[in-house]
């Protein structure tokens, strides 16, 4: 019989091979009227909680809804990437493996993406299983109501209230996601990722969740890099692309674009393997006198710069680019830094 124990479920977001989603429109995550009635449509929180207190509900969205276009990095063997961090969303592999737990507790709501088929998930189960008397809960105000939690410190949950449980929101923590061991244990056996998984309950009285969740990302961390030396984004790439006029033409930002995906392809594990060795990730542009800068951050900047070198030696663009390694990460404006030859 599977262990009685509540996780909160988040999404992995200190991995850069997990990225996640964001809606393409404002009105995906704010709302909008439907005929003549005027609701937060997309809002995927309780709109009756001030009203109904602990009775408070989860609307249903899926009458209302349209699959909806997403953006984001978003690499095809993420089975969690979220929507603006916290609307949970898994993809089509996750919810074949997780069905039985997913349909009965809430509304799968498809998406529009480039990279394969998911969902967003409204989660529509709410759970009443902490111990009132000795769970810790910071509030808000002096008015101790579901409304005014601040955050819970301690979670102390009553085992009988868990049993039948797979994946819920909690009545005091509304704008969360809260699975069982169940879940837990079905996500492990599938080999699903992205997926990242913070126990709360039972815990010993002298362990606090928060430290043993950053004791877990720092050994996930070491883990994707193999080296205490080298943290995953210590150190930065910088390339310089030359352009004709202070702001790029539009053949320019249109050959970026391809350039972007090119170099994105690179660096991303393949599907089969996605636990390859993590050499960078490209995390933005700008442009700044007359060249087009894409920043790259990575655990070693000579390593990226030799995994890189094949395509740079390719690359068809008017004039010559210029390659910056930097020893440390994108925020580090004293480093040491040093232009390299790539050809």
């Amino acid at each position: 019989m599977p262990e009685i124990a509540l996780y909160k479920l988040e999404p992995i977001t200190d991995n850069p091979k997990f990225e996640g989603f964001a809606f393409v429109r404002e009105e995906s995550v704010r709302g909008k009227s439907i005929g003549n009635q005027s609701r937060l449509v997309w809002d995927f929180g309780p709109d009756d909680i001030k009203a109904r207190g602990r009775s408070w509900t989860a609307p249903r969205l899926a009458p209302f809804w349209s699959p909806q276009p997403v953006i984001g990095q978003v690499k095809p063997f993420n089975d969690y990437p979220c929507v603006n961090l916290t609307i949970p969303a898994f993809s089509r592999r996750a919810v074949d493996a997780l069905s039985d737990f997913l349909v009965p507790n809430g509304e799968l709501l498809p998406l529009v993406t480039n990279v394969g088929e998911y969902f967003a998930y409204n989660t529509t189960t709410i759970a009443d299983v902490l111990d009132q008397e000795r769970t810790e809960i910071r509030w808000l105000s002096d008015r101790h109501t579901v409304d005014q939690v601040f955050e819970i410190d301690r979670y102390e949950c009553v085992a009988d209230r868990m049993r039948g449980l797979s994946i819920f929101r909690l009545v005091e923590m509304s704008s969360r996601t809260y699975v069982s061991q169940v879940f837990v244990d079905r996500v492990n056996e599938r080999g699903l990722r992205g997926f990242h998984f913070i126990k709360l309950w039972p815990l010993s009285s002298d362990v606090d969740w928060r430290e043993e969740d950053q004791a877990q990302r720092i050994k996930e961390s070491l883990a994707i890099t193999q080296d205490r030396a080298f943290p995953i984004k210590g150190n930065t790439v910088v390339l310089f692309l030359p352009i004709a006029k202070p702001v790029p033409a539009k053949a320019e930002t249109s050959r970026l674009e391809a350039l972007m995906n090119e170099l994105d392809s690179i660096l991303t594990p393949p599907m089969e393997n996605p636990n390859a060795a993590y050499s960078g990730c490209l995390e933005g542009n700008d442009y700044h006198d007359n060249y087009i800068r894409l920043f790259l951050s990575c655990p070693s900047a000579d390593i990226l710069v030799e995994k890189i070198r094949p395509w740079l030696q390719t690359l068809s663009w008017n004039g010559t680019i210029k390659v910056l390694k930097r020893y440390g990460d994108i925020s580090d404006i004293g480093c040491q830094e040093e232009y390299v030859d790539w050809r």
